[in-house]
């Protein structure tokens, strides 16, 4: 049950505002008050509430004199009830409103006054009555019209002007905003605040329970003529009062608590996690009656201070003094709750010493949880009173319902962050795994890591352990800026330093406060991944071990490239080694071809026993001369080819005519059976080594003349300050895929042909040193050679 607070004081009669003490009025056989006791203090609204036939009106009649008690005493200020309305110190705003129809608004307000004032003005009695209605803040247009032709709000507007004219003392009210808007109704509501503040005691009765809690500091209940209620608003919930007046029992009001408390937590799994605490102080505050309730949430470590994090009907000068909240005794109740994990209560916080903003008196609850405390639930009022201890409970279950919306936001975020490092590893992971070699898809990675861990700069340096202060770095950096932001050299310089301490084996380090660094080493390399942030509170723990993950995934990148790289060599030894073998045996075969005949001729030319006749021994000695400019020209070709190979291919370049180079080849070759046509355009000299040219040109009609050609075709013309020779035949040709092998040494294609395959690649090392180039052209029949050369100086040449 409620605690009922009767205020059966000991002081005397002239301490109350208004006293009514033991009351009962008779109407026949039934009672209308049976022994009502209440006192209203001054500075203090006190309002009547109850049912059609409680008994409201006659307890404001025995208040005002109007109805003469059976028994019992009334005093008002210290004197009869009718005493102080005579002398004004009392004034009554009735339901019925007890105006007269007949006579104007101005004779109203003065009406019963004319006494006290002597001889009043017209003028003066206007402008007074414009003052009052203008202090109430209500508005009835024409102060001379009658008021029987005023509508119903202007009519309430009078008769509350009426009752302040005399700015009385004690302020008595039946239903005084019934007939008004609402707009009108919040200036009688601020009128009744500021009264109250200015000493005024006001005895309210009011159907409207909101606007019960919202102006009184303490309800007296009426149920068939007895008081079953007399406490602060502080001390009640709405729902309890209703159940008074109406004789409900208190059960009930748990079951719409309960049904309350289901459906919010059914909204709660359906809303956003930053709605939750909102969204739970709302309900509170239609819950509870309150309308002033907030949260504080606590920082990292226990004594770090709290904050506001949600509030309901709290003003401007609250929430300014509420917005940061120390823990402990100076942080008033919501401070000695965060501390000490209990509820506290504090019926009047007008005399410690908090400061200004605070409210009147409040209440705390601790929000605890799994993972401890997390902050206070508080409710505060602008009157003093204690909350039953029934809400206080009912205050913790909702505490509870905001601890578990806190585990499930940070539930919530913790895993979006863990989500966000894993995405940002992944997208390390994707572009290091990437067909791209490391080097390019290092910028990628360090931008997706950048990304995961909202840094403005990432950067990975490799470095040297123990390096003396003016070396640099062996492998360079790699630099990633987030915002077009430039490089960051101070970054880079902050790595190589760090690097170069040999105690930092392993493990994320802060070498500067926005600035985290993980080393790693892959063989003698050694290498350093850091990021920068703008703001310290911007490192965290899951950064640094997002950044140990990302030295991984790079170590693991650089063994791979190294690894690939050593497989690379080794297969391009075993390739190398192959080539050899096949060219000394291509070699060995192209070298005893002619070593076998001029031995042979040599041995024959020797012999003793035979006579030779002087045709036979110069057809013999022709054979040996053939055989050993054909072995020069083997070893000539294996020169230049490593030459070539070396980039040293010797070249003496001299102004010289293109036609002249091609006849010259021409009456080099041996044609045998193939016919050779020129075709030269008047071209203007080239700047080009003559012997490298011809020689180019020789090997080209060689190839013509060994592979099965009878026809070549040499086409010469200048086209865009280029010379271009094509050399066209109608052998075999050679098939669009091994054309771009043809070139390389030691390749040689289908044929039967002897050659060591050094002819092409000779050709096109002489043209690329001439700063031109060499390719086959499509050709509908044998093969087409093209070559391209400038015709001014290159500064590629030689």
């Amino acid at each position: 049950m409620f605690a009922r607070r009767v205020n059966e004081s000991t002081r005397g009669l002239d301490d109350a505002a208004v006293r009514l003490h033991n009351v009962s009025v008779h109407y026949g056989p039934r009672r209308a008050l049976q022994q009502v006791s209440m006192t209203v203090e001054p500075g203090e609204l006190v309002a009547v509430v109850g049912e059609n036939g409680a008994g409201k009106s006659t307890l404001i009649g025995c208040a005002t004199g109007v109805v003469s008690p059976d028994g019992g005493k009334v005093s008002v200020l210290g004197q009869s009830p009718a005493a102080a309305l005579r002398t004004g110190e009392m004034a009554v705003v009735w339901q019925d409103l007890a105006l007269c129809d007949n006579l104007s608004v101005i004779a109203n307000i003065f009406l019963g006054r004319e006494l006290g004032h002597g001889f009043v003005t017209g003028r003066r009695m206007q402008a007074e009555s414009a003052a009052v209605l203008a202090r109430v803040g209500l508005r009835v247009g024409d102060l001379h019209r009658r008021v029987g032709e005023l509508a119903g709000g202007e009519r309430q507007a009078v008769a509350i002007a009426r009752a302040l004219l005399g700015r009385p003392k004690v302020l008595v009210l039946d239903e005084p905003t019934s007939a008004l808007g609402v707009n009108e109704t919040l200036h009688v509501e601020r009128l009744l605040r500021s009264l109250r503040s200015e000493g005024v005691a006001v005895l309210l009765v009011s159907h409207r329970i909101d606007q019960v809690f919202g102006l009184a500091d303490r309800v007296i209940a009426l149920r068939h003529g007895r008081l079953v209620g007399d406490f602060s608003t502080v001390e009640v919930h709405a729902d309890d009062v209703l159940a008074l007046m109406s004789g409900m029992n208190i059960d009930s009001v748990a079951r719409r608590h309960l049904a309350r408390l289901s459906s919010l937590v059914d909204q709660l799994a359906e809303v956003e996690p930053s709605a939750s605490l909102p969204m739970i102080i709302s309900a509170m505050s239609t819950a509870f009656g309150h309308q002033q309730l907030c949260v504080h949430l606590g920082g990292e470590g226990p004594a770090d201070p709290l904050l506001l994090s949600a509030s309901v009907g709290l003003g401007d000068s609250v929430l300014r003094q509420l917005k940061r909240v120390r823990v402990g005794a100076r942080g008033g109740p919501i401070g000695r709750a965060a501390a000490s994990g209990l509820p506290v209560v504090e019926e009047d916080l007008r005399g410690h010493d908090l400061g200004s903003g605070w409210p009147v008196s409040m209440w705390s609850v601790p929000i605890q949880g799994s993972g401890g405390r997390y902050g206070v639930l508080s409710g505060l009022a602008d009157v003093p009173g204690h909350p039953q201890d029934d809400l206080l409970r009912l205050a913790s279950v909702y505490a509870s319902l905001a601890a578990t919306a806190i585990e499930r936001e940070r539930l919530l975020n913790d895993l979006a962050r863990r989500n966000r490092v894993l995405e940002a590893l992944r997208g390390v992971l994707n572009a290091l795994a990437g067909p791209e070699q490391l080097p390019a898809s290092l910028e990628s990675a360090l931008r997706a890591l950048a990304q995961g861990l909202r840094a403005r700069a990432v950067a990975l340096v490799e470095t040297r352990i123990g390096a003396d202060e003016g070396d640099r770095p062996n492998g360079g950096h790699t630099t990633v800026t987030i915002d077009g932001e430039a490089e960051p050299a101070d970054l880079v310089g902050a790595l190589v330093a760090a690097g170069q301490d040999a105690r930092w084996g392993h493990g994320a380090r802060e070498i500067q406060p926005t600035l985290c660094a993980v080393p790693f080493q892959v063989d003698q390399r050694r290498f350093v991944i850091g990021a920068r942030w703008m703001d310290p509170n911007r490192m965290s723990a899951d950064g640094a071990q997002l950044l140990e993950s990302a030295a991984r995934s790079l170590r693991l990148a650089v063994e791979r490239e190294a690894a690939q790289r050593a497989q690379a060599e080794a297969s391009a030894l075993r390739r190398a080694g192959e080539l050899q073998r096949d060219f000394i045996h291509r070699l060995s075969h192209e070298l005893r071809t002619p070593l076998t005949a001029i031995t042979g001729y040599a041995s024959t030319l020797r012999a003793t026993d035979l006579d030779w006749d002087l045709d036979s021994r110069s057809r013999f000695l022709d054979r040996i001369a053939t055989e050993a400019m054909r072995m020069s020209r083997l070893v000539g070709d294996l020169l230049d080819t490593s030459a070539i190979s070396a980039g040293v291919l010797r070249m003496q370049p001299d102004w010289c005519e293109v036609a002249g180079v091609l006849e010259a080849a021409i009456a080099a070759v041996s044609l045998g059976t193939v016919k050779i046509v020129l075709h030269s355009d008047d071209l203007p000299s080239v700047w080009a080594d003559h012997d490298r040219l011809e020689q180019v040109f020789v090997n080209l009609l060689d190839n013509v003349a060994r592979h099965g050609g009878l026809i070549a075709v040499v086409h010469c013309y200048a086209d865009d300050r280029r010379a271009v020779i094509e050399v066209t035949d109608d052998g075999p040709g050679i098939p669009a895929g091994l054309r771009d092998q043809m070139v390389e040494p030691y390749v040689r294609g289908n044929t039967d042909a002897s050659g060591a395959g050094l002819g092409l690649a000779i050709c096109k090392g002489i043209i690329d040193a001439h700063g031109g180039s060499l390719r086959f052209l499509d050709a509908a029949v044998g093969t087409t050679v093209q070559v391209v050369l400038p015709l001014e100086p290159d500064a590629r040449a030689g």
